[in-house]
């Protein structure tokens, strides 16, 4: 499993901006004004190939005097429990306020690794402004900022050191491993239990019945699969619910051991914003992936204009293999393991270099790149480097100056020579020597 880095601390130190560089583009929210992270953000990063998974969260208030700043207090603190290591923030640009003190106090009986980042220390003269931070006796203590990067890179050493060393492999199973995910009561263990003939896992109408990941292994025509089915990940959580809160961060986890991940949505819901989140999730972990709509017994409309005006809402995701379902009827249910053969096969799949660079070459001519302070930033060639997920190489002189958009735009390029809906592609950009 991939180490959880819970970056914590007051509102409006800087933790979403740090989190951004963290993860190498802009996904959480980064405003001036505090409180605008009030729920947990999860992605992928990696440092020096040690690969982690990222969490930003909401100002802690020590002692907070409305109900949402208690929720969102209560929502940060939980993210400590549960990772491996945590980067509480400091603002470099004001002394130390009794919040920060009494945080650092904590922070120090938690037993686990904390490292402690003052941020917004752009320059070497601000380096002054340690001082009274210093003297709380926190380490270690590094100096970062998180708008110019600066300090940074001695962050992550820190936070690396943390990590397990040696790292076993899994066993490989004897076929696909296949994690299904999803919002509570959308079908899951239904489904699990309908593939597998008989109820394998507990079903019940009360969301939040599945508590924990459960291997299910299923054969079907002479292969063998293993399904993992998970709690439910939604994105608010009332005060009670603690349990809860770990069951969907194992959910999180469980998606890191799998090479494929079905989701399923609710028919007659319609895609959530928490779905999209989560859809949004397993992309960039790098995993094949199948969404599922469930309950189309219950839907009394047209699947083409149905999955049409699904796709639109999936913006960038719009190409992944989307089929209507019905767990408890059965209806279209064996046709997964179909799907599934499709995907496993094309995360093994070898594009000669020939037609990579050729499609580089048509994506380059469509689109140009901007330029980079005033200099044209060029992609020499491509090489494939690896599987599970197919992973190519670009060679460029400016590695770091192609940006996100561009690089979506060249992932979807890679993955139309792939033939396949919901293959994942991971692109590597090396500075051509």
């Amino acid at each position: 499993m991939k180490p959880i880095v819970a970056i914590i601390g007051r509102a409006n130190v800087g933790k979403s901006r740090l989190f951004n560089r963290l993860i190498g583009y802009r996904k959480a929210l980064v405003d001036d004004s505090a409180g605008v992270t009030r729920d947990r953000h999860y992605a992928p990063a990696d440092w020096s190939g040690r690969e982690f998974i990222a969490v930003d969260t909401g100002g802690i208030d020590i002692d907070p005097e409305a109900d949402i700043e208690r929720k969102i207090t209560k929502q940060s603190l939980h993210a400590v429990s549960e990772a491996d290591v945590v980067v509480c923030v400091f603002d470099g640009q004001i002394d130390p306020m009794p919040d920060d003190r009494e945080l650092a106090r904590r922070l120090k009986k938690i037993g686990k690794p904390v490292i402690f980042a003052l941020n917004k220390i752009d320059k070497a003269q601000h380096e002054e402004r340690a001082i009274e931070y210093r003297r709380m006796g926190v380490e270690p203590f590094v100096m970062v900022s998180a708008e110019h990067g600066r300090g940074v890179d001695d962050l992550l050493e820190e936070v690396v050191k943390h990590f397990p060393k040696d790292v076993m492999p899994a066993p490989k199973p004897a076929g696909p491993r296949v994690t299904v995910v999803g919002r509570p009561n959308v079908g899951k263990s239904t489904l699990i239990n309908r593939l597998a003939g008989g109820e394998r896992v507990i079903v019940h109408e009360k969301p939040g019945t599945t508590r924990d990941a459960i291997d299910v292994e299923i054969e079907f025509d002479g292969k063998q699969y293993v399904f993992i089915d998970t709690a439910g990940v939604r994105k608010h959580f009332s005060v009670g619910e603690h349990i809860e809160r770990f069951s969907a961060m194992r959910s999180l986890r469980t998606i890191d051991r799998s090479d494929i991940v079905i989701q399923l949505i609710d028919a007659t819901e319609g895609l959530t914003h928490q779905d999209l989140n989560l859809a949004g999730f397993v992309a960039e972990q790098g995993k094949g992936m199948i969404l599922l709509v469930n309950k189309w017994d219950s839907m009394k409309v047209e699947w083409d204009e149905y999955e049409k005006n699904l796709r639109d809402c999936l913006k960038e995701l719009r190409n992944m293999d989307i089929s209507a379902i019905s767990a408890k009827t059965g209806y279209h249910c064996l046709k997964i393991f179909e799907h599934i053969d499709v995907l496993d096969r094309a995360l093994d799949k070898k594009v000669p270099t020939s037609e990579l660079n050729r499609i580089l070459e048509r994506a380059l001519s469509s689109h140009n790149l901007p330029a980079y302070k005033g200099k044209a930033v060029r992609v020499y060639y491509v090489t494939q480097t690896g599987t599970r997920p197919p992973t190519f190489t670009l060679f460029t002189n400016f590695p770091a100056a192609v940006p996100y958009a561009y690089r979506q735009y060249l992932i979807h390029s890679f993955q139309e020579a792939l033939e396949v809906e919901g293959v994942p592609v991971k692109l590597i950009f090396r500075k051509k020597t």
